[in-house]
Formats: C-alpha cells, structure tokens, sequence
C-alpha cells in the first residue's frame, strides 16, 4: 500500500509539476501578447490620426463589430413617407430600429412597424392609423367615384385647383379629395426628377393618398401612378388596373404594343401618351421617338414632362439643350406663355427652339432668373390647402428648374473645358436646390484636382442634391485615393446621411457599397429587394445582381426578351462581353437584327471577336466597320475609336489611322491617343508629337500624360515619357500607374529586356517614386515578358523603401523562376542584402506567390514566433486555393494536438485564456477546421486581432462556398483603421475575388423538361 500511495504521489507531484511548468510558459506568453497588443492598438490608433479619421471605431469583439456594421450601414425609411406621416398627424414622427423591424411613433405612442426595406404596400399601410385620424378630423362624407388617375400635367393643375377651391367652401366630400389626391399623383409622375430636389411634394401626394384610401376611395389607380412616380415600380405593376388604366398596366407590363394602342386612343389624353414618350426614351429607339415628335398634339414634345425626360438621355448635347429650355419652359406655364416647337425636326434642334418660343416675353438682356424668382413666389398664392397650396405649385416648377441645373452640371462637366464658372452660375438660381447643386459641383471639382478635403467635408457636412451626387464625390474621392484606404471605407459610413431606403436611393447605396466597400453581401440583399420586384426597370442593377448570383443565363434571357426597354437588354450583353462568355454573341446579333443602326451594339460585337487571325472573325470586323458610313458626329466617335483598336491589333496600323482621323474633330480622347500610337508605330515621330501637344494643351489631364507617355515609349523617347510623367498637369494616383504598366507592357513586352530596364532608369533619374513605377511590373508579367519583369523588379528592389522591399523581391524571384527556373530564382533572391523573413512570408502570401511559402523557407524556422506565423500563412494558403496534398497532411499532423482542449480549459481556470498556444497557432488550427469560430472570437478582441480575425473567418467561409458569409466577414476585416495591416490590405482583395456566387446549371429548356433531368 505504502509503494501504491508512493507511485500515486509522485504522479500528482508530476502532474503539479507539469502544470506549474505549463502555467509559467503560459504567463510568460500572455506577458508578451499583452505587450504586443498594446503596440499594436497604439501603432492603429497612431495610423487613425495620421489618416485623420474621425468616426468611432467599431467594438472589438468580431461578432459584435459585425452586429455594429449593420446598424451603422442601415438605412433609414423612405423619408417621404415620414413627411407624409407628420404632415397627417401634424405631429413629429420618430423612428426606432428593434427586432429587425422599424417602429414609427408619434408622442411616444407607436401607431405602426415596418420592415427594414419595406415595400410601398406596407408604408402606406403603416400611415392608414394617421389617415383615419385625418379623415376623421376633416369631416369627410360621401362615396367618391371612380376616376381616371392617369392624367396630364395641365388638366391635373386645373383639377386640384378646382378640389382645393370646392374644398374651402366647405365642400369636403370623398369626391372632392378623390380628385385632388389623384391630380396630385400625377403631378408627381410627370415632375421632371432627374433627382428628388423636394421630398415635400411627394409628402403632400403621398399623405392624400393616404388618407383617399382611409375615406374609402378605389385608389389602385392613383395608387399605381404614386407608386411609379416614387420609384415602387413592383408596387405600380401590381396595382395597376387593366380595364381603367390601359397605358399604366402597358406600360408597367412591359407591353410596348398594347401601351402604343392605349395611347392612341381617341380617348386617350396627355398622361397616356406621356408614359408612351417615357417608354420610348427609356427604350433609346430614335425612329420611334422622332415619329412620336412628329405625330405630337398641342407642343407636348416640348412641355415640362417631356423635356425632362430628355434630362434622362445618354447624349450630353441633348441633355445640355434640355437643360437650357426646361427653366424657360416652366416661367413661360407660370405666365401663361404659349411656347412652339416644329414636329419634324431633331429633339436636339426641337428643344433650342421651343427656349427661344419660351423667353419671347422677356426684354432685351433681361435676366430670366429674376423673373422665375417673382412667378414663383406668386405663383397659386389663392390656395391655402390643406389640399393644394400656392407653395405646392412653386415645388413643382422648382423642382423642374432644379432637374434643368442638374443636367447643366452633368453635361457642362463633360463639355465644356473648365467648370468652375458652371458651379457659381448654378448657385444664382432662385429655387432651393442651387446652393446643394453649387456646393456639390465645386466639391466634385476640387476632388477631380486632388483636394479631397473640401469634398470630404461637403460629404460630412453639406445638404447635397440627391443620392447620386453623394455617389458621385465618392467616385471622385476614390480615383484620388490608394486603394484600400481606411478613409474611403470611412467615407462611405459617413455618406449614409443622404441615402434611405427608397428605390433609387437604395440602389445607389448598393452599389456605393459594391465599389467602394466591397460590402457584396449587403449589395445583393439591397439591389434583390428592388430588382427581383421589377424586372427590366433598373437594367444596370439587374445584371450586377446576376452577375454576382453566377446566373449568366439569365442574362442572356433579359437580352433577348424583346418586352424590356432595347438600354436595358443591352445592359446584360454588356456584362456577358465582359464575361468574355459565349452567350453574349448570341444576345448581340439578336440586338444587331433588332436594330442594325445601333452603334453600341454593334461595338459590343467588336468586342467579342478574341481571335482576329481568323478569316470569319476578320470579315465580320471589316463588315461592322462599313456600317458606320459617312457619320463623323461625337456619338460615333467612341464606335472609331474601337474600329481602329481591333485593325491595331490586326497590325492595320495605317487603317486604323485613317478609321480614327475621323474622329479627331470631335475631340474625343480615345480618337487622339489611338491616332497617336499609329503614328508612332508608323514612325512618324513628329507628326505624333505635335498632336500630342495640340491634345495636351485642350485636355490638360493625368490621362492626357499617361497617353503621352506612352506615345514617346513608342517613339523610344524613353527621356520624353519620364518628362511628362515626372511633371504632369494633375497628380498621377496609383490607379493612373496601373494604367500606364498595361500599357508600357504592351510597348516593351516585345523588346529586349534591357530596353525595359533603360525605360525605368529613365523614370527613376526623373524623380518619380518608386513605389509608383512598381505598379509597371504586375503587367509585364501578366503579358508573360518574364525577362523584363526580372529586370525591371530587380533594378527597383534596390529603390524602393524598406517596407516594400520584400514585394518586389518576390516580383523578381517569381519572374526570374518563370524565366530560368526555381533554382536560379532562390540562388539569386539569397543573395539580396536585408532579407527579412516574416515580411518575405506575408509577400509571398499577399502577392500570391503561395509556393515561396514552402520553396524559400524548406526547414522549420528557429524563431518560434516567425514559425508559428508561418504556420497561419501556410494553412490559410492551403484552404483558399482547396489544396488537398502531403503538404496539407503534414502541417494538420503538426498542428493536431489531442489536449489542445484540455489545456484551453486549464487556462481559463488559470486566468489565462488563449495562451496555452500562439495566437496564429489558434488561427491555423481554426482555418483547418479544427475549431469553432465562437472560440477564436473571444480571444479577438485586443490588438491587432480585431483586424486578422475577420478575415481568416473569411478564408474559411470561402472554402466551404458559405459565399455570403465570407462577404460579410471581408467586409467587417475592412473596418481594421490601420492600412499597415496585412490583413486589411488582403480582405479587399479577397473581397472582390467572392463577389459571384458559384455559377449555376445553366438549362437550354426548364430542367423539368430536359430529357437529361428526366433520365
């Protein structure tokens, strides 16, 4: 007994022993975690204010950044309908989100719920309490009849002055407000809104809506036109009735011919043809739109609706004429003037016209403005609601002029050479829009000349005009910025201030999301909650979303269903060419039958024709060439420009000279540079230099530089090129240098080496940075002239700053081992002075050269910090790509420990958690699969945890197609505020690398019918 309780003694003083030991080493790693958490929540902390980021970080703890990140990224309810509610309750209407819903209350007393994206339905349901209430306030009696609802402008002005006048003399029956709440709809759907300048009219429209349907009005109708005027187009299409409205229910159908049936009509009236007009706009068909203008009655080819929808026209002559005629167009309704336009001329020459027709009132040099000013502050002055209002008229006409000055901006920044004078005569308007139109244009300006400042601060602070102009300073922000940039990924939640969830502003939101923060997930569930309710309507939205669903059948669907607007099937075959799939031929030659004159469909086809070598190819390319004729106008210039690139690529160079010539008056860039180009192949070196020259002096661009550049390369004026690139006329960003390497790979990638190497001598000796001319190397290798990217990478390795050294020497190993092999590679990286392991390691795994992981580092490194980091970028290299291997087998052998739960438990007990093993040993064990992510998450919270765990959840969601997961999870990584992170730096790529769902079965016939299903 005494040697039993000997043996069991010495097992519990070994057991203590071993515990003791373990416990000590624990304490000694946590010690050093701590530390080095400390530093490195001080170096983010640093970099934040650096960066001059001033929003608050989000919590820690990955689970609840995440939870964070939807509430900072919510958007709010459509606010027109809380303007709606306050103007029914006349009362402030408060909003709360809880339980994935959001609760609407007035005076602390909840009168209804919606969804976080609700639909029109259930918005209007959640007003019918207020409308109640109203209705039973204004003392409503009596059953209204069924009316019309569609209507045009001027007979609905005429109606709802008639209700408001009838209204006031006490005659407060449900036939009364049936019609004004019907004239006001329409008054909305024919309000020019390139932009929603004053949510204040919708309100008014919505909240009579609202209380029309608690009187007890059939409004499907009126309902429908709201809906559509508001964007709800899945509403409008079912709620539209067929028997009482025909060109609403065509129109929202789609149904082309029975929509031009019901506009012909005898009874037809101006509201019908109008949604006729629409259509033909939306569908680009210009035979159709001039027989339309030639078939129209009493000038309404010109009135307020009509011009404004040539606001919405992709031509940006059409659009700046539109914009000079429609402000005239509204002060010639407010006097009563009687403006004309021929039917049977040009939209372009129809619309100069009909502003000459408009202004004939005014004196000689009278400014049009004042007098806009004086009628709309008299304007209906008699009416003093609460139906209609004097104020209501101005917003209307306000509302239009405010549509005008948008399309001045978005043509005159295009058109015209300097803007700035553009932004100070849009601020001189009289109508409330034009200080958000001025701030926004010179925002955009500054932003354009790389002073973000002033944009950033319009963003966060200033009223601007409509969501898609806050979209607009974020693209501008981007093209100023480094890519991943902790400021742009701020910039976005500090946009969300001019975004809520009605349509358009949802889309744009999403999208805004999509580029700018890699937030896919949130895009498909944004864009689905309006697309899948409306097929067809918002064309670019619809093929991102299938694009990013892998359905590219579905694309070819919406190409070829001939009941969509021709914009919108164009769209999809967009996507599919730059796809490069097979089904965007067949879309494009359906498009190309449809209409043969189309310019864009026919560039598209261009496109799709990869091997140009081949006879079949070269004739279809000759024979869409021919189609252009004659025609040397702009809209043609950009159908030259890829007609001269594919006889480039042919090695046409004096074909394509000729084809681009042509082009040259319209000033368009891409007709200059290919022109150029020629030249320079053809060796006429100073015919290309002074029109480059003539080019730079009207266009005085970073583009315009990289244009140059690359001309002098051509001309093997390497001095001339690193010249305009040291000294351009605006700051060259890292996107330009991406550029500019496609296209020095594409002069030097069929030169000597050494004639590459001299190129970039010369850029160096300019002064320009090295860390930019890197951006040169990824496309040589790309373009497979391994032995200039050697060269090139090689020379700048010695240039380049510390911290960026170990990138370019892994550019330089992996291009010398394409050239000559993997052991010279190694033999020559050993030999570069300052190699420092970890940074080589994060390289490798950061450029994806995956197998230096192993090649350069074949033996377990004595450093155990460095090994157990290299154990993490081991396994998370194996996962991403699914490699199922030794190597595999070896490193989850390493990592496999039986006790590693034990001892998880046994630190925690101790006080210990997480520090029986590294962190990156917890992380390679959970990227294998061997741990849960719960576990990994409470350990997260400190340091530069917060950063690297998001994105290895990442990793792991991606491999086991948990697509959506891995979205979300990047997408939280990209809120680590320290760009000297590698895990930031890796999430936005890795985002963009899940942005498709796994492509779906693609089925000629439905996959019930398929005779393989049925087998």
């Amino acid at each position: 007994m005494k040697r039993i309780a000997l043996f069991i003694a010495v097992c519990i003083l070994a057991a203590g022993a071993t515990v003791g030991v373990n416990a000590w080493r624990w304490r000694e790693r946590k010690l050093r975690d701590d530390q080095r958490n400390r530093e490195q929540s001080a170096a983010e902390n640093e970099a934040a204010g650096r960066l001059g980021l001033r929003t608050q970080p989000l919590p820690p703890h990955p689970l609840e950044r995440r939870l964070a990140l939807d509430d900072v990224l919510r958007l709010e309810p459509d606010r027109r309908f809380l303007l709606a509610a306050r103007e029914l309750a006349d009362a402030d209407v408060a909003t709360q989100f809880s339980n994935g819903r959001w609760s609407l209350s007035r005076g602390g007393r909840e009168f209804g719920s919606i969804a976080e994206l609700p639909d029109f339905a259930e918005l209007m349901n959640a007003l019918a309490p207020l409308a109640r209430d109203w209705v039973t306030a204004a003392k409503v009696n009596g059953k209204a009849p069924r009316i019309r609802a569609v209507r045009g402008h001027k007979e609905a002005f005429a109606v709802i002055r008639e209700a408001q006048t009838r209204w006031s003399k006490g005659e407060h029956g449900a036939a009364v407000l049936h019609e004004a709440a019907s004239a006001a709809a329409a008054l909305v759907l024919q309000a020019p809104r390139a932009f929603d300048a004053d949510d204040r009219l919708d309100a008014h429209a919505i909240a009579l809506s609202a209380a029309d349907a608690a009187a007890g009005a059939d409004g499907r109708g009126q309902q429908a036109v709201l809906a559509l005027a508001l964007g709800y187009a899945g509403a409008a299409r079912a709620l539209a009735p067929a028997e009482d409205e025909p060109a609403l229910h065509a129109f929202l159908a789609p149904d082309r011919r029975k929509l031009a049936e019901a506009a012909r009509r005898k009874d037809a009236n101006a509201g019908d043809r109008h949604l006729l007009f629409r259509w033909l706009m939306q569908d680009a068909d210009e035979h159709a739109l001039l027989r339309f203008i030639g078939a129209a009655r009493d000038n309404e080819h010109i009135s307020v609706p009509a011009v404004g929808q040539f606001l919405l026209s992709a031509d940006l002559q059409v659009v700046a004429a539109a914009s000079d005629a429609l402000p005239a167009l509204a002060l010639a309704e407010l006097e009563n003037v009687r403006a004309t336009a021929p039917t049977d001329v040009e939209p372009l020459k129809a619309l100069m016209i009909a502003r000459n027709s408009a202004l004939q009132t005014l004196g000689n040099n009278e400014d049009p403005r004042a007098r806009l000013a004086t009628n709309l502050q008299q304007a209906d002055t008699t009416y003093a609601g609460p139906l209609w209002r004097g104020t209501d008229t101005s917003a209307w006409y306000a509302a239009a002029t405010a549509a005008a000055l948008l399309g001045s901006a978005r043509s005159g920044y295009v058109l015209r050479n300097d803007a700035s004078g553009l932004a100070d005569e849009l601020g001189t308007w009289p109508v409330p829009a034009a200080g958000p139109l001025n701030r926004w244009l010179k925002a955009r300006i500054a932003a354009d000349r790389g002073s973000l400042d002033e944009a950033y601060g319009t963003l966060v602070s200033s009223k601007l005009p409509g969501a898609r102009a806050a979209a607009d300073l974020l693209d501008a922000l981007a093209r100023q910025s480094e890519p991943p940039d902790p400021r742009m990924i701020e910039a976005v939640r500090v946009a969300l201030r001019h975004f809520d969830s009605r349509p358009l502003s949802r889309l744009v939101w999403a999208e805004v999301l999509r580029i700018h923060a890699r937030d896919l997930d949130r895009f498909g569930r944004l864009a689905a909650s309006v697309v899948d309710e409306a097929p067809g309507k918002y064309p670019g939205d619809e093929a991102a979303l299938w694009k990013q669903r892998g359905d590219l059948f579905r694309l070819k669907e919406l190409g070829l269903d001939e009941r969509l607007p021709f914009a919108a099937r164009l769209e999809a075959a967009r996507v599919l060419v730059d796809e490069r799939n097979g089904l965007a031929s067949i879309v494009l030659s359906r498009l190309s039958r449809e209409r043969p004159a189309d310019l864009e469909s026919r560039e598209l086809r261009i496109r799709t024709l990869h091997d140009l070598a081949a006879p079949a190819n070269l004739s279809v390319a000759l024979d869409l060439l021919r189609t252009y004729g004659d025609d040397d106008s702009f809209r043609v210039a950009g159908a030259r420009c890829e007609a001269a690139h594919q006889l480039d690529g042919m090695g046409k160079h004096e074909e394509a000279l000729a084809m681009v010539e042509r082009a040259l008056p319209t000033e368009a860039v891409c007709a200059y540079r290919i022109a150029c180009v020629q030249l320079a192949k053809l060796g006429k070196k100073e015919d290309a230099e002074n029109l480059l020259l003539a080019h730079f002096a009207r266009h005085p661009y970073a583009e315009t530089a990289v244009t140059i550049a690359e001309v002098r390369w051509w001309s093997r004026n390497n001095a001339g090129a690193a010249d305009i690139l040291a000294h351009p006329p605006a700051g060259l960003t890292r996107r330009d240098f991406r550029e500019l390497g496609a296209r020095f790979a594409d002069v030097f990638r069929g030169r000597p080496a050494a004639d590459a190497k001299h190129a970039i001598e010369a850029l160096l000796q300019a002064g320009i940075r090295p860390e930019s001319i890197v951006e040169l190397v990824p496309p040589l290798a790309k373009a497979g002239a391994a032995a200039q990217a050697f060269e090139v990478s090689a020379l700048l390795s010695q240039k380049v700053p510390p911290e960026k050294n170990a990138g370019v020497l892994l550019s330089a190993w992996s291009a010398s081992r394409a050239a000559k092999g993997a052991p010279a590679a190694e033999a020559w990286l050993r030999t570069q002075p300052n190699l420092v392991d970890d940074e080589l390691a994060a390289a490798a795994y950061g450029g994806g050269f995956d197998d230096a992981l192993w090649e350069l580092f074949p033996n377990r490194p004595l450093d155990p910090a460095f090994a157990d980091r290299l154990t993490l970028l081991r396994a998370a290299s194996m996962v991403r790509r699914g490699e199922r291997s030794a190597r595999r087998d070896a490193l989850q052998k390493e990592l496999s420990d039986p006790l590693a739960r034990w001892k998880a438990r046994l630190a925690r007990f101790l006080g210990l958690p997480g520090a029986y093993e590294s962190w990156e040993m917890q992380l390679a064990r959970y990227v294998l699969g061997e741990d849960g992510e719960e576990e990994i998450a409470d350990a997260a919270t400190e340091g530069s945890r917060p950063c690297e765990a998001p994105y290895y959840f990442g990793v792991r969601a991606a491999r086991k197609f948990h697509l959506g997961n891995a979205r979300a999870w990047y997408r939280v990584a990209l809120e680590c505020r320290n760009p000297e992170q590698p895990e930031f730096a890796w999430a936005h790529r890795a985002a963009a690398e899940v942005e498709r769902d796994p492509p779906r079965p693609q089925y000629e016939t439905p996959p019930s019918k398929s005779p393989q299903a049925a087998r």
